[in-house]
């Protein structure tokens, strides 16, 4: 497909957001500002006691939506999202495209880390044994069913949970998306410690890009 057909794309995409959150709500928006190729509906999160259920269920209602919607592919998207200036649609268009060839179930737009393995699929893509954080996932329809009948206990985190259904998950690298720091998370306590997701994606950051150079080394060189 040429790049001249990627102006036609517009990919469904959810942004899951707590009603009282105005703050988040406007930030993310804000992101999404002339990227025409993001179709984005905002989705009211669903309230829990324990946030990791609340974001869980707030997953599962999304993925109902999109079942609704005959979507073949969406983006979930969390709302403390904000793009990197690595962001480039037409390489963003491509890596959909040629990761639902290569049967992937989730294509992350960037991690904080929680791999431990890493292959790299091409230059600006790696397959992942695990990751954390999900504030923007491209999701493919074969993966829905999946997430709906899966039994997501009172203990686990959306992220860890995702990352043990499925061995077909790859990563964007360098990172499109990293997460905005607002002070305080609405799903686990040991976010709101200041600095720390930050650091994680830096940390990740940091691994990744050792393997991309290797990669180019050693594959790309030939």
């Amino acid at each position: 497909m040429s790049h001249n057909h990627f102006s036609d794309i517009m990919i469904p995409t959810y942004i899951i957001n707590l009603k009282h959150r105005e703050d988040r709500r406007k930030s993310v928006l804000k992101e999404f500002d002339g990227k025409p190729e993001f179709d984005c509906r905002i989705v009211e999160a669903c309230v829990h006691e324990k946030g990791n259920i609340g974001l869980w269920e707030s997953i599962k209602k999304t993925v109902n939506i999109a079942i609704q919607n005959e979507d073949d592919v969406i983006i979930i998207v969390e709302d403390d999202h904000v793009f990197t200036e690595h962001y480039s649609r037409d390489s963003f268009i491509e890596n959909i495209i040629e990761s639902n060839e290569q049967g992937a179930d989730i294509l992350s737009g960037g991690i904080g880390g929680g791999f431990r393995f890493v292959v790299p699929i091409t230059e600006n893509r790696f397959w992942i044994n695990h990751f954390w954080c999900t504030q923007f996932m491209v999701i493919y329809s074969r993966f829905f069913d999946q997430i709906l009948n899966a039994d997501f206990g009172p203990e686990d985190t959306a992220d860890n949970f995702l990352s043990q259904l499925t061995a077909h998950k790859m990563v964007l690298y360098p990172f499109v998306s990293v997460q905005k720091d607002f002070g305080y998370s609405d799903i686990t306590e040991e976010n709101n410690i200041s600095g720390s997701i930050e650091h994680y994606f830096k940390t990740a950051d940091i691994t990744l890009q050792l393997y991309q150079k290797k990669y180019k080394q050693l594959v790309l060189a030939q």
